[in-house]
């Protein structure tokens, strides 16, 4: 867990530290909505999971070298609840590259990927929480509201395996989540 977040911290740092004219259009997000997981696998069981909610938030900037792209940090939590009593937790922190489609009308579409750190916690009769590297692929359409706020809605597909939490080795997460929020431009 810890090269993991010093990787973060030292990307994060090395972008903070660029020349400023490399930035344009802060901004800031927050999100919510429904989760599932299809895919946990605890060991070699594969227990079936109910429907979740996730929350989030990024921080984020568009590049001016690169035309139609932004950069941001991103918090993501989802939940789901297992068979048996168990609840999922996932936790994760990425850095996402978005490339935003250049259209003529007000709806904005966008998609791109992250990398970082997910940590998936089993709760409930199963106990036990490990940190890994995960990706994220995430898509979306964006409507401004005016010129410093706009409402999205976005698809984001994340992915963690070979998790030791506990006494299982080789968890494994996969979820998908569909989310709305607000963005505001700073």
């Amino acid at each position: 867990m810890k090269k993991y977040l010093t990787t973060m911290a030292v990307l994060l740092a090395t972008a903070g530290a660029a020349h400023a004219d490399i930035f344009n259009d802060s901004f800031v997000s927050i999100l919510g909505g429904f989760s599932s997981h299809p895919n946990l696998t605890l060991g070699a069981t594969q227990p079936s999971v109910g429907d979740g909610y996730n929350v989030g938030a990024r921080v984020g900037t568009a590049l001016n070298m690169l035309p139609d792209f932004t950069v941001d940090a991103d918090y993501f939590y989802n939940r789901g609840d297992y068979a048996g009593g168990g609840r999922l937790n996932s936790q994760s922190f990425m850095g996402d590259l978005i490339y935003h489609v250049p259209l003529d009308f007000p709806l904005h579409l966008y998609g791109g990927a992250g990398l970082g750190v997910v940590n998936d916690s089993l709760g409930g009769s199963l106990k036990g929480s490990s940190s890994v590297l995960g990706f994220q692929v995430i898509g979306g359409a964006e409507f401004p509201m005016n010129d410093n706020t706009a409402l999205f809605a976005e698809y984001r597909y994340q992915n963690a395996h070979d998790a030791n939490a506990g006494s299982f080795q080789g968890v494994g997460n996969t979820s998908n989540n569909l989310s709305v929020g607000v963005k505001l431009h700073l």
